[in-house]
Parts: structure tokens; C-alpha cells; sequence
């Protein structure tokens, strides 16, 4: 009887040093390891949602920064071309007041006339029918440009080599134009007294 007594309490102890502080060592790594993982997965979270709104920062700065570099170019693009055309055409109209100072100084008769109308010519680009292509959101032209193939292709110059552009040149269809379409003199009373004309012109070359 006192052997069994002497055993129950044995295996209450051992239940008691062992199993028990066991159980809590085991209990206490699982809330241990829950904690952890609750933590891990609020840094992750707050981690993955600190680099998305830095990475969607970063962009859309990016992207506004391009778009006003782009807006930029092309306003500069479209005054440049702006200023270009005024210029072209202050230009030719430049030069049609000296054609008037030139033709004050003559004695102006109709061989005269005729030979300044001539002698006035520009050449211009001839081209086809141009049509929209909605495919590619261009516009096209119905006559191909034949380009002129070179040997060399290659920079010549160290500098360039290491970006370089080649494109060859484009034979393009040019025409010889008068620029005034008739030059006519009139006298101080007003009365027509010579006159050139592209109808005169061509009917010379018949």
C-alpha cells in the first residue's frame, strides 16, 4: 500500500517538474510564434504598402515630369516651325519689294518685262495624293520616294561612331515654277503698257 502511495506521488512529481512546465514552455513558443508571425505579417503589409506608395510616387512624379518635357519640346518644336514660315514668308516678300525697286530703275519695255517674269523662277516639290491611313494614324503619300544607296554607311568621323544616324537621300520630284503669276506696267495715267504672263510664257514654248 505504502509502495503504491510512494509511486502516485513519484508520478505526480514527475508529472509536475516535467510535463507541466512542458506544456508551458510549449504553450508559451506557440503564442511565441503566432506574435511573430502576426508581426512578420504586419511589417510585410506595412513594408509592401510603404514601397508601393514610393514606387507610385516615384512614377506619377516621373510621369508628370515627362509630360511637361514633352509639352515642352513641342511648343518649342511648333515656334520654332512657327517662326520659320513667318520668316520664309517675310522673306519672299522681302524680295518681291526689291523686285519693284529693281524694275524702277529700267527702262522698262516688253522685252524687258518679259525677261524679268522669266528669269523669275523657284523650283517646288511635286507630290501625289495624300491620304489617311487610320491602321497607322499617318499620313500617306501615294507616290514612294526613291532613295539614293550609298557604299559607306558608317561614320567617318571617331566621334560620331558610337551614335550615329544614317539615312539616305530621297530623290525627290521637283518642278520649275514662275513666281509671279503676270507682271504688268502700267503709265502715271494708269494705262496698261506692257504685261508678262504664264499664258504668254507658254504660248513662247509652243
Amino acid at each position: 500500500m505504502k509502495n503504491m502511495k510512494i509511486k502516485s506521488k513519484l508520478i505526480i512529481l514527475f508529472v509536475v517538474i516535467k510535463v507541466i512546465p512542458l506544456l508551458m514552455i510549449s504553450y508559451i513558443a506557440v503564442i511565441g510564434a503566432n506574435s511573430l508571425s502576426d508581426y512578420f505579417l504586419t511589417s510585410t503589409h506595412s513594408l509592401f504598402d510603404s514601397s508601393k506608395k514610393i514606387i507610385s510616387n516615384t512614377a506619377s512624379i516621373a510621369i508628370d515630369d515627362s509630360i511637361i518635357a514633352l509639352n515642352k519640346k513641342s511648343q518649342t518644336s511648333m515656334e520654332v516651325l512657327s517662326y520659320n514660315v513667318a520668316n520664309s514668308v517675310a522673306t519672299f516678300l522681302y524680295e518681291r519689294d526689291k523686285d519693284i525697286l529693281f524694275l524702277s530703275k529700267l527702262s522698262i519695255n516688253q522685252d524687258v518685262l518679259q525677261k524679268f517674269y522669266d528669269a523669275k523662277q523657284k523650283e517646288i516639290l511635286v507630290h501625289g495624293k495624300y491620304y489617311y491611313n487610320e491602321k497607322d494614324s499617318i499620313w500617306e503619300n501615294d507616290q514612294k520616294k526613291k532613295a539614293t544607296s550609298r557604299k559607306t554607311t558608317e561614320a567617318i568621323l571617331k566621334d560620331n561612331k558610337k551614335e550615329f544616324n544614317y539615312n539616305d537621300p530621297v530623290n525627290l520630284n521637283e518642278k520649275l515654277l514662275p513666281i509671279y503669276k503676270e507682271v504688268v506696267f502700267f503709265d502715271l495715267e494708269g494705262h496698261e503698257k506692257f504685261k508678262a504672263t504664264l499664258f504668254m510664257l507658254k504660248k513662247l514654248d509652243h
